[in-house]
């Protein structure tokens, strides 16, 4: 393996060593994994520079909307994930797992999000995008 310097242009926002600035998720406790019928999965075809996109879509209101973002090694992980948390996006992922990243993507209903209730609203999608990893975890490809 060759080592060289990478340039700031090279770099542009992307993170370096993403998994030490955010560790994934675990599913060990039961009660909090995800049922089947908590979340299916909707395939868009020849979506623009991505090709075919799998979504993770809630089935509860207000059905929230996760992108799969799938990986093929270890290298391609670590740069989606490190290019994700240098745009300031808000993925997660299983821990141990390297083959799959989650992102929110919106709500097909009402978040119903104000100034004043924005924080509970963020906890809201995090719990959900959380809940969503797991459940691609359990019954996903």
């Amino acid at each position: 393996m060759q080592v060289r310097r990478l340039t700031k242009e090279e770099l542009g926002a992307k993170v370096l060593f993403p998994r030490t600035q955010l560790k994934g998720i675990d599913c060990k406790d039961a009660d909090q994994m995800p049922a089947r019928q908590d979340f299916d999965v909707e395939v868009k075809h020849d979506v623009p520079g991505m090709g075919d996109v799998k979504l993770i879509v809630g089935t509860r209101e207000p059905r929230m909307v996760f992108q799969i973002i799938e990986t093929k090694s270890e290298q391609e992980f670590d740069s989606h994930l490190g290019t994700l948390l240098g745009m300031h996006e808000s993925p997660i992922y299983v821990e141990g797992r390297l083959d799959f990243i989650i992102v929110f993507q919106g709500c097909k209903g009402e978040l119903g999000a104000t100034q004043q209730n924005y924080k509970e609203k963020i906890r809201l999608i995090h719990e959900e995008r959380d809940q969503a990893a797991r459940w691609w975890h359990l019954y996903g490809d």
